[in-house]
């Protein structure tokens, strides 16, 4: 089976898709970008390092242009995250059966209602999983260093292939920084996935070794 799993190159839709191995026989990381620059190439490499196939997609121009809209009418970022979110798990839901991401228990955005979850269902029958939303950050935090390198920085910090450091970089061009000051939280951050631990491989081979000795020599 193949799983495909919405991918911003940081540590929370890395450490869904880890979780998903068991039970997939292919994961495909996907990264959506408005397509003005190379943003998604972040998320490109962070994929490579993980050792999973990545592909990238573009928004139609119109998403851009509408979650921009929803910025300066709402003043908070929450209604435009949660929208271009759901427009790229649909997009993904037409073409695989299983899709992914990373939004864990304690998101406020993105995050998709259950009522949204199952229109999309019903409607593409396909199947939508959260391997992190039963998980909180600081749970995370401690699984996902276990087994990748990250780091974290502000969401100021241009460019990156998260959502919302894409939704801050086109606001501030056409609209000026201070609209990003505005309706931004100041001092947030995002995660940006370095390298996969080899070495925790190698320890679960020699656990793997040590109890088949064990289980010959009873």
């Amino acid at each position: 089976m193949k799983v495909a799993v919405l991918f911003s190159g940081g540590k929370d839709s890395g450490l869904a898709a880890l979780l998903l191995e068991p039970f997939f026989d292919e994961i495909e990381l996907v990264t959506y970008s408005f397509g003005f620059d190379d943003d998604w190439t972040r998320a490109a490499d962070a994929a490579e390092e993980l050792g999973y196939s990545h592909s990238r997609r573009l928004f139609e121009e119109g998403v851009l242009n509408r979650a921009l809209e929803m910025l300066l009418e709402s003043g908070y970022p929450n209604d435009a995250l949660d929208y271009v979110h759901f427009v790229a798990v649909e997009n993904m839901a037409k073409e695989c059966e299983f899709v992914a991401d990373g939004t864990r228990r304690d998101d406020r955005a993105p995050k998709m209602s259950v009522s949204a979850i199952r229109s999309l269902e019903d409607r593409l029958h396909v199947q939508y999983l959260r391997p992190l939303a039963g998980l909180g950050g600081k749970t995370i935090r401690a699984m996902a260093s276990r087994y990748f390198d990250f780091e974290e920085v502000l969401s100021e910090r241009y460019p990156a292939s998260d959502f919302e450091v894409g939704l801050r970089y086109a606001l501030k061009d056409r609209h000026g920084q201070g609209e990003v000051d505005r309706i931004f939280p100041s001092n947030h951050t995002h995660t940006r996935v370095i390298r996969r631990k080899r070495f925790v491989q190698k320890n679960e081979r020699q656990e793997d070794q040590a109890c088949q000795g064990i289980q010959s020599e009873s």
